[in-house]
């Protein structure tokens, strides 16, 4: 191995869980590494006084009774600085949580220097699709062993340092000054290990810098769908047009209309970035990013110059110098590099490099659905100019367009974005400490927990409007952070709740989020988008009655007939059908089983994980199996059988390429939750929400679901559905007849089993994403020259 000439240990660990001084160190261990030689190799279990969760014991093969008999931590705390050593730098894969947790044990590393090696990697291996140790190592062929195990993990991260340092000194001499003049104000012990790199030799850009080239896709032609979508209503009035499953139809729709420079197509997308990656869009097409994904140059000058750099903001910085980008997805942007760029760096309204593309747009324009309609309700917008008297707006997944116009009409601040922001500002840094402890104190620990009046008058509420107007009058904050503010000053207020839904939520990953939606959006979008602009609304099947929250009550909608070209998956209905049989006789291929908990799926986690791993079988948990990029990443490069159990609502944004996925499987109908506070209160503006909202949301949901599925299935993929109430009850028949119209006459009563998969299917294809087109009128920027 070539490794950096510095006395450094690699260390990791094994716990109970992530909270420290509540969780436990169960096993440490580590390689003490000098002059490139390993110097000592330790790992050691420890006896703790409570049991270990079973997913634990799961994941670390480390069962109770394994600990048995092994001395405690802290009778081995000298034992264990003694084989680090009291000089060298800790280097770890996500090392700082190591480094927590060992703090809480009582042995405080935190001041000496340190190395990320998951955030050097994502640095020198743009190509990797996840940063995970385990895929990492899956795909650069690294030591992981023992599995499972701490010293295992030591052994990779050891192996991945040196993978990167081979990267690091093949650099040409234009790149390794800039990372030598970052790297000077970074975090110590990225100073040190750059400070390392001999002088280069290297006198070309290295491969992996160099954007691979967009692979050709075959169209699918659909003309009759596009013809039906492109007919123009009067303004005023709203056209239905029902959506196809194959997704690839959306790419027929921009090759379709840019053959009419008439009329100046503004089409919206549920998710711009995923369509871009997944679709070949025509030159003469403008898409229009969203601020929050656009580089702000003005203020990536600001932040070149700052004197001091954490180490999560040096790596980002290099990543800018590195790879010149203009949207977020640029980069290989990882950890908590997306909040210091939302907080930092991103765009706002106002941008020139948000306004600039706004500049003599084509017939064709792609957007998403919180741009469009977050502009349409500002009249100051620069995009009001540009909205000619011969526009069609045609909003794909309209489906999706009661959440996103919640998002689009809402206020939001994030605590993340807030806290990456404060970095060197002690003013901020005082103002979010103040609102973590109101958050905590309102939200009781819950992870969704409506706003009432009487939280927004506490003392806390009070102080922290008084911080936010102080600072937002010192004028030197980054738009986005400015923005931010403003949001949650006005949700702070109980003047302006009435007609609104506030709530807190976290996330699984830990994110706090602070929102405020108005109760109904309906009305807003008859008055901003159907009542002024020729409208189209790309919706599921037999849905053009069942619109709820999206078209007002007193507005003129008319379907128009589509001679939809489709050829959907089977979709069997199986109302007895139990997702442990799956987990028993395994599915040839590979396999997503949706489940509508957590919980569920860490049922299934703890009791099935190991007699599937000794049958050579992946099994993928979400939440347990790392992050939604990490599962993805795994989930196609595992090449055997594999099951990936997951939650419906996070499979609909999942990113698989075409031919990857087997067989889907839903384990039951995936209403949305009824105590959700959005949920929940829209439920009290009908008379029988049960039919008149939550079943027609059941059904988009399932569409969306099973346009997923298209975007990922094989030629021969398959779809079964499991709830016994779909024979139980009378409401779900209904459902079980929609999802057989769905499936047309490749769907039976009786499904066939499960057949192994045939050689001839798709295989899958690459993920990573073309180079971006750049916007007009933008110029070249050397982000060298700015460090």
């Amino acid at each position: 191995m070539q490794l950096p000439p510095l006395s450094f240990t690699v260390l990791d660990t094994e716990t109970t869980g992530f909270v420290p001084r509540v969780n436990r160190v169960i096993e440490f261990a580590s390689i003490r590494v000098e002059g490139g030689a390993e110097m000592d190799i330790y790992e050691q279990l420890f006896s703790i006084p409570v049991e270990i969760p079973l997913p634990v014991q799961v994941l670390t093969r480390i069962k109770q009774d394994t600990l048995k008999d092994q001395p405690t931590l802290e009778s081995c705390r000298e034992e264990i600085l003694s084989h680090i050593g009291s000089e060298t730098i800790i280097v770890g894969q996500n090392v700082s949580f190591d480094l927590k947790m060992l703090k809480g044990e009582g042995i405080d590393l935190t001041d000496r220097p340190w190395i990320d090696t998951s955030m050097l990697a994502s640095l020198v291996f743009p190509e990797l699709a996840s940063y995970s140790l385990g895929y990492v190592s899956r795909i650069l062929g690294l030591r992981h062993d023992p599995v499972h195990r701490a010293l295992g993990d030591v052994h990779a991260t050891l192996e991945l340092l040196s993978r990167c340092w081979e990267r690091l000194v093949a650099l040409p001499p234009d790149l390794h000054a800039v990372a030598l003049a970052i790297m000077e104000r970074s975090a110590p012990g990225y100073r040190l290990l750059f400070g390392t790199l001999p002088p280069p030799t290297a006198k070309a850009v290295p491969l992996w810098l160099t954007p691979p080239k967009p692979a050709e896709r075959e169209r699918v032609r659909t003309p009759k769908f596009a013809q039906a979508a492109f007919e123009k209503p009067n303004a005023g009035t709203v056209a239905l047009v029902e959506e196809p499953l194959d997704p690839a139809t959306l790419e027929e729709l921009l090759h379709w209309a840019v053959t009419d420079p008439s009329t100046v197509q503004w089409i919206a997308v549920k998710n711009l970035d995923a369509t871009l990656r997944r679709t070949t869009i025509p030159k003469e097409v403008r898409v229009l990013h969203h601020p929050s994904f656009l580089l702000d140059f003005e203020a990536a000058k600001i932040f070149a110059k700052q004197e001091v750099y954490t180490a999560d903001e040096s790596t980002l910085a290099l990543k800018l110098a590195w790879y010149e980008p203009q949207t977020f997805h640029d980069l290989p942007i990882h950890g908590e590099e997306r909040a210091i760029w939302r907080g930092k760096l991103a765009c706002t309204d106002t941008s020139n490099a948000y306004v600039r593309q706004f500049a003599e747009l084509p017939s064709v324009v792609l957007l998403d659905h919180r741009q469009l309609l977050h502009f349409l309700i500002d009249p100051t917008h620069t995009a009001h100019g540009s909205l000619s008297a011969n526009a069609h707006i045609i909003i794909s997944d309209a489906s999706m367009l009661e959440d996103t116009a919640s998002l689009a009409y809402g206020w939001s601040c994030t605590l993340d974005d807030l806290r990456a922001a404060s970095e060197g500002e002690l003013s901020l840094t005082r103002f979010t400490d103040l609102l973590q402890l109101w958050i905590e104190k309102v939200r009781l620990a819950q992870d969704s927990h409506p706003i009432g009046k009487q939280d927004l008058t506490m003392p806390e509420v009070t102080a922290l409007k008084e911080m936010i107007d102080g600072l937002l009058s010192e004028q030197r904050r980054t738009d986005t952070v400015e923005t931010q503010l403003r949001s949650l000053r006005q949700i702070l207020d109980p003047t302006l709740l009435p007609g609104r839904i506030a709530w807190i939520e976290q996330r699984q990953n830990g994110s706090q989020f602070i929102k405020s939606i108005p109760e109904r959006i309906s009305t807003i979008l008859g008055e901003s988008l159907f009542s002024p602009y020729p409208t189209t609304l790309l919706i599921p099947p037999a849905s053009a009655d069942h619109l709820p929250e999206i078209i007002p009550q007193d507005f003129t909608a008319h379907s128009l007939p589509t001679p939809v070209e489709d050829l959907p998956p089977p979709i069997f209905v199986e109302p007895s059908g139990r997702v442990e049989s799956f987990l028993e006789t395994i599915p040839q291929g590979k396999t997503i089983i949706l489940v509508p908990s957590r919980r569920i799926i860490e049922g299934f986690f703890i009791t099935h994980t190991e007699k599937l791993e000794e049958k050579g079988v992946t099994l993928i948990c979400q939440n347990l199996s790392g992050g939604q990029e990490r599962m993805q990443a795994e989930f196609l490069a595992t090449s055997g059988s594999c099951l990936w159990l997951l939650t419906p609502w996070t499979y609909e944004g999942v990113e698989l390429p075409l031919g990857s996925v087997d067989h889907l499987i839903i384990q039951s109908l995936p209403f949305d939750h009824p105590s959700y506070p959005v949920t929940a209160k829209r439920c009290e503006h009908y008379r029988n929400a049960f039919e008149q909202y939550t079943m027609p949301r059941l059904r988009h949901r399932l569409f969306r679901l099973l346009r997923t599925f298209c975007r990922h299935r094989t030629k021969a993929g398959d779809v079964r559905v499991l709830d016994e109430r779909l024979e139980t009850k009378e409401y779900g028949r209904t459902v079980a007849a929609y999802l057989r119209a769905l499936g047309g006459t490749s769907s039976t009563l009786k499904p066939p089993p499960i057949r192994k998969k045939a050689s001839s299917e798709l295989k899958p294809t690459s993920t990573k994403k073309p180079p971006m087109k750049k916007p007009p009128g933008t110029e070249v920027k050397d982000q060298l020259s700015l460090f």
